[in-house]
């Protein structure tokens, strides 16, 4: 059991961090400080941060964390088992480092300082990370008054410019030392960056044998001596923009897109943009650039692409730009959203914010308010998402020069690079315009590979998997099938709801040629899906499949209900379906039912699966969310050679 725990915790932590924003490697550092350790070492001072632990032990672990971040929880609990696991080999410090969109993180750091005031902070640590979801001003005095703090002294030191100013100096000791999230740690001056377990113990494992070697040459403080030479700042290494692929993308210009520049523009870029994405603000200054520097060289299509999942106020923003290009001030809007968008991303409620600033628009405000509620805007943008998706894009801002995809913010030369060898290119050949750009295009690739860090992950469309099956998975469709669709998939990550629904589609349409395999893969950040992994794997162990795949239609059609309260939703989901919730809660707790699970995720690992949904058809892969013309198209042209 043991292997298999730390098994799971390796799997987990890839699959975690692939979710994750890329990370910025640190710098090598020429100084071992006697341990022949190539990796940078940081002059992380303790202070006078509080801290868990013998203040000589070998390692010394420094936690930038916030209390309202999920992954810091994460963290934390995994800190308990450390300290546990190495118990006197490890000393535990906390700093606060309280992200800017977490509204009540900082409340709740002054309000951990003002129970460390009355040695209470531990416990109130304990109390803020118990549910890091509702940590509210409520709850920040409940939990004083459970604790039995003096709540006059409570209030007041919480509110002091004393503690203030401490959580202050955490966070702006932190920024020194490149912490951009939470959690960021320092084991023995090293970082690690996120909740990433697995990383973490190696890092530990490594720095217990560095700091036991100094103690017994009888340095009495290991972290000192080890972070004496340390870096005292990050300083992030320089790094060229990635080379742009020749490969060419068939982006299409929707015909509702609206159109800047010359018509007959040797140049042409497909823009995929979302106007409350950071990293697309910085874009719109580089592109500004672009139009000034090739005023006639170039003509820009933009396409919405807005990021709803985690943008709350994207899709609003592209109505809005959508509606006013209905007036023939699309790039006037875009030029207003871009310029403000710190100021309408920091209001709760976007459309109000637009209708206090109705006088600043560039267009006529109520026939936008009129526009942006219409089906027809609502349409163009649901398009252009369907576009995108079509394409492979799943974030922003994505870009495609005469075909040639550029993914991210690049800096403006990296652009003015392309667009020079597109315009070179150009110069060769007597078609212009939209001529020129449907030729360039015609043969291009249908979709974008996916990427890894800087580089594209290329996957050979024609490679074919073996995927490990046990034959216990759950099963539907033909029963002498010309086709086999095996999925991975996570009952909690709306991507897979989407494509569940595709698939099931397709299949129906299909039945009497097409069987699928179901094959459990929940994400270490998504907290209720391995919990719905179980309880639809004791649902088709008790019931069989037919049973288990109206069980997964639940889940998946009430993701949102079933987030908050999971086992009391899977009680009444068992009741709906006229099963006995005991024998099913029973039956999940198993330790078979947990195996057959982690048999799943550990074939997941096997296949190198990054995220979900993925899919095998026939052994063909197919990643993510995609169209159902895509499974279609396969299906047929595999039963077409069965013929």
């Amino acid at each position: 059991m043991k292997k298999l725990f730390l098994t799971l915790l390796l799997i987990c932590a890839v699959l975690f961090s692939a979710c994750k924003k890329k990370e910025e490697k640190p710098e090598k550092d020429n100084a071992d400080n006697g341990q022949n350790n190539k990796e940078s070492i940081y002059n992380v001072q303790i202070g006078t941060s509080i801290f868990r632990g013998p203040e000589d032990a070998p390692v010394t672990i420094v936690n930038f964390s916030d209390f309202q971040c999920p992954f810091s929880k994460r963290s934390v609990d995994f800190m308990e088992t450390l300290l546990k696991r190495y118990n006197g080999k490890v000393r535990y410090v906390f700093k606060h480092f309280p992200l800017s969109f977490h509204k009540m993180a900082k409340p709740a750091s002054h309000a951990a300082v003002a129970a460390q005031n009355q040695g209470k902070f531990w416990e109130y640590y304990a109390k803020l990370y118990s549910d890091v979801k509702n940590v509210t001003e409520e709850n920040l005095v409940a939990y004083a008054k459970e604790l039995k703090l003096d709540m006059d002294k409570f209030n007041k030191d919480r509110t002091s410019a004393e503690t203030a100013a401490k959580v202050q100096a955490d966070i702006t000791q932190g920024t020194l030392f490149g912490v951009r999230g939470t959690p960021t740690f320092f084991v023995n001056g090293v970082m690690v960056v996120g909740s990433k377990n697995s990383k973490m113990e190696q890092v530990i494992l490594k720095q217990i044998s560095v700091g036991e070697q100094l103690k017994a040459k009888g340095i009495k403080n290991p972290y000192n001596e080890i972070i004496k030479d340390g870096k005292k700042k990050f300083i992030p290494p320089k790094r060229e923009a990635p080379p742009i692929s020749q490969d060419i993308y068939k982006a299409e210009i929707p015909a509702h897109a609206p159109l800047w520049g010359a018509e007959d523009a040797p140049v042409t870029i497909v823009l995929f943009d979302d106007f409350e994405c950071p990293f697309c603000s910085q874009l719109y200054e580089t592109f500004e650039q672009l139009k000034e520097d090739y005023a006639g060289k170039i003509r820009i299509a933009f396409v919405n692409l807005p990021l709803s999942s985690f943008h709350k106020k994207a899709k609003d923003a592209a109505c809005l730009a959508a509606a006013a290009h209905r007036q023939g001030k699309f790039w006037e809007m875009y030029s207003f959203l871009f310029s403000k968008q710190k100021e309408w991303n920091r209001t709760d409620d976007f459309k109000a914010w637009i209708e206090e600033h109705k006088t600043e628009l560039p267009a006529d405000w109520e026939t936008l308010k009129k526009d942006m509620e219409s089906k027809n805007i609502e349409n163009i943008v649901a398009d252009d998402i369907k576009a995108a998706s079509a394409l492979g894009l799943r974030g922003t801002p994505a870009s495609f020069v005469n075909g040639r995809f550029v993914s991210g913010a690049l800096p403006l030369a990296s652009f003015k690079k392309l667009i020079d060898e597109e315009l070179k290119k150009a110069a060769e050949k007597s078609l212009k315009g939209d001529e020129l750009y449907r030729e360039i295009i015609k043969d291009g690739k249908p979709t974008v590979a996916k990427r890894s860090g800087n580089r594209e992950r290329k996957e050979d469309p024609d490679k074919i998997y073996s995927v490990k099956l046990s034959g216990k998975e759950a099963v539907k469709g033909s029963r002498n099938p010309k086709v086999t669709i095996i999925e991975f998939s996570d009952f909690q990550c709306p991507h897979c709801a989407k494509a569940y629904a595709t698939v099931n589609s397709v299949i129906e349409k299909h039945k009497n040629d097409v069987k699928l395999v179901y094959k459990n893969l929940p994400l270490g950040f998504h907290e209720q899906a391995k919990p719905a992994a179980l309880f639809a794997r004791a649902v088709k162990n008790l019931y069989g499949d037919e049973k288990f795949f109206e069980a997964a239609a639940i889940l998946y059609s009430r993701q949102k209900e079933w987030k908050n309260n999971h086992e009391e939703k899977f009680e009444s989901y068992t009741k709906e379906l006229g099963l006995d919730w005991t024998k099913i809660k029973a039956e999940a707790a198993k330790p078979e039912t947990e195996a057959a699970v982690s048999e799943d995720i550990r074939e997941g690992g096997n296949l190198d699966l990054r995220g979900v949904p993925a899919f095998f058809v026939n052994g063909r892969k197919i990643s993510g969310a995609r169209p159902a013309e895509i499974f279609e198209s396969m299906i047929e042209s595999i039963i077409k050679e069965k013929k």
